[in-house]
């Protein structure tokens, strides 16, 4: 079943910043620069300052079509 992005979004545990992409290469930063998004409604694109996800809440809404 294909997949459908409704929001691309994450919140930074260290900084506190909601971050969101809205638009494919969307690059978006946290404030301190832990956590990025991108890839706006296309894609799922994530990074992290550490090779873990534990400084990343994800937020992103993604539905089946």
């Amino acid at each position: 079943m294909a997949q459908k992005i409704i929001r691309n979004a994450a919140r930074c545990k260290a900084c506190g910043d909601v971050i969101e992409s809205y638009d494919v290469h969307d690059f978006v930063k946290c404030g301190c620069g832990k956590i990025f998004v991108d890839g706006g409604h296309e894609y799922l694109r994530r990074g992290f300052v550490t090779s873990e996800e534990v400084d990343m809440e994800d937020l992103s809404v993604v539905v089946e079509v």
